[in-house]
């Protein structure tokens, strides 16, 4: 099955750069093999631009535009743990602690997942030689698209299989 998902661009930023190959979610909303195509949501732009000054790049050096499907991956492994045993999985490989640091890359999970979740690996990740912007899913597909989303082939809107008929047929590069 093929999803869109909504990410800050700091994570996208982690994902195509190697650096994060866990993903983490509340639900098991993803199985092993899908396809995950990435919309990169705004996020806080002063982490964004920390966390870049972190990897010595600047903004225009993003691999990520915000408001854009940008690529993928495939998804691996997907693990249901509890919280203490998913943070110590994963806190090296979700971003969280090249982000926050790992005593509020911890609290931060808490919060999120609180007491078990699904971290789900990153695997085969790709960039699209064209982000498909949100403006121009406007003009093919009638429809704005703006902060969270989920979508995937499931739907039976006619936009969203559109839409992903789309995003298979696009050109991408492997990272």
């Amino acid at each position: 099955m093929e999803h869109v998902i909504a990410l800050h661009q700091v994570y996208g930023e982690l994902i195509f750069r190697g650096l994060k190959y866990h993903e983490i979610r509340k639900k098991p909303i993803f199985k092993e093999g899908d396809t995950i195509f990435l919309y990169i949501a705004r996020g806080n732009l002063n982490i964004l631009r920390r966390t870049l000054e972190k990897l010595g790049l600047t903004e225009d050096q993003a691999l990520t535009k915000r408001g854009s499907i940008v690529g993928g991956f495939e998804v691996g492994e997907v693990i249901k743990a509890d919280f203490e045993t998913l943070w110590e999985l994963t806190k090296d490989s979700s971003g969280l602690t090249f982000v926050y640091g790992e005593e509020e890359g911890k609290k931060w999970l808490k919060a999120y997942i609180k007491e078990y979740g699904y971290a789900f690996t990153v695997e085969k990740p790709f960039l699209f030689q064209e982000p498909l912007t949100r403006e121009k899913m406007k003009d093919l597909y009638g429809v704005q698209v703006e902060g969270i989303i989920h979508l995937s082939t499931k739907s039976r809107q006619p936009w969203v299989k559109a839409l992903f008929e789309d995003l298979m047929v696009r050109e991408i590069r492997f990272i």
